[in-house]
């Protein structure tokens, strides 16, 4: 079992930032899993499961998985899913607002093992936003593409005096893919 891995792959995030910028405050949906943190997560669903109820969901028992409205506002969301050879299901920007904590928790079947990947690319990000994955703190820099097993418990804590952005985007594990972690 691999708990993280930094995949050989960067991004320039400027395009991302800009992108980013173009939401409005209210156009960030607040995260649905409300008993888990304090302060803003919120985020901006670019795919989502056909017919969701609520986009920012990535519902594992989707069969098909759409772009938003918003994804049309991203061309460098969509460069960046070219690079992924495999195919995606939920693609989302999520934020942290300054001071918001996400109390430890574990997502289920959500690992390379189970056959679908969760990737986090920084996109806005400071030494200060405290990740913990399985009590050890990871530490993502803007423009880096990590996987992290989300089997495992995860918290974390924005110290920063800025909000945290991160794309992530849900990957359907296939030999390119499983590749990365031979």
């Amino acid at each position: 079992m691999t708990p993280t891995l930094k995949l050989p792959l960067v991004f320039d995030i400027r395009p991302l930032q800009a992108e980013v910028q173009t939401f409005a405050n209210e156009e960030w949906t607040p995260h649905f899993n409300t008993q888990y943190y304090d302060g803003d997560w919120s985020g901006i669903a670019l795919r989502a499961a056909e017919n969701a109820h609520v986009e920012l969901y990535p519902d594992p028992t989707a069969s098909k998985y759409v772009d938003s409205d918003s994804m049309a506002r991203c061309p460098s969301v969509n460069e960046i899913l070219k690079t992924f050879e495999c195919e995606t299901e939920s693609v989302r920007f999520l934020r942290l607002g300054v001071g918001a904590s996400i109390r430890e928790h574990r997502d289920y079947r959500l690992s390379i093992e189970d056959g679908v990947a969760r990737i986090h690319i920084p996109v806005k990000t400071s030494c200060e936003v405290e990740f913990y994955l399985d009590g050890k703190r990871v530490e993502m820099n803007e423009g880096e593409a990590w996987y992290l097993n989300f089997n495992l418990p995860h918290s974390v804590e924005n110290k920063s005096t800025n909000e945290r952005i991160h794309l992530v985007i849900d990957c359907v594990a296939n030999d390119w893919l499983r590749a990365f972690f031979d």
